[in-house]
């Protein structure tokens, strides 16, 4: 790891264990084993090591949704899933404290906003996709694919941070729950064929699925 790759862990994992407000550069510089001013050389402010760590977190995200787009099937989606939570709980106090940051940080709420937007377009594709092979069946009025797909992105982006106002600690939160509440959002689209495939893949056992 190149030092300003060992500043990056060592302020992720305070922030992760105090919250993001709650973490000076002088913890991060005692964390990582250096001075500050060393630590300065690399990153001048704790802002600048927030815009690093979430363009690690959007990079790490695209990836995942390109995989996705390329083999958009029910199996690639429940990996995509899957992944998903384990970037979350890597970088759990972003997703515990999104609207914190974005209040307070002007560029990351513009760039973040671009993103929640891209990660919708790449959704619809999805849904898209699965409805022309009839795993999914079209949502009819008043509903629509455009809603469905922001029902799914906000219980994605969100529901770290639902657990975590819950009360529920963080070592506490499963991925079985977190990938329950996803394909909980698309099965009321399910078709005959959806339905079938979902259970072949044996993700989660869902009652009504029978």
């Amino acid at each position: 790891m190149t030092t300003k790759e060992k500043i990056a862990e060592s302020a992720l994992f305070l922030f992760n264990r105090f919250g993001f407000v709650n973490v000076r550069l002088q913890h991060i510089a005692d964390e990582t084993g250096m001075s500050v001013g060393n630590l300065a050389y690399h990153f001048k402010t704790k802002d600048d090591l927030l815009e690093y760590l979430y363009e690690q977190i959007v990079a790490e995200q695209k990836r995942l949704l390109t995989d996705l787009r390329m083999i958009p099937l029910f199996v690639n989606l429940d990996a995509h899933i899957e992944n998903t939570y384990r970037i979350q709980q890597k970088y759990s106090f972003f997703f515990t404290d999104t609207l914190e940051i974005m209040r307070a940080y002007s560029s990351i709420r513009r760039k973040h906003r671009e993103h929640i937007q891209w990660q919708k377009i790449q959704i619809q594709l999805f849904g898209e996709f699965n409805i022309s092979r009839g795993a999914l069946i079209a949502p009819q009025y008043p509903d629509s694919l455009e809603q469905a797909t922001n029902r799914y992105v906000l219980m994605a982006d969100t529901w770290l941070s639902y657990e975590a106002m819950q009360g529920v600690l963080m070592k506490d939160i499963q991925i079985e729950d977190f990938k329950n509440a996803i394909w909980g959002v698309l099965m009321p689209y399910f078709s005959n064929i959806g339905h079938q495939e979902f259970k072949q893949m044996k993700v989660l056992p869902f009652d009504g699925l029978s």
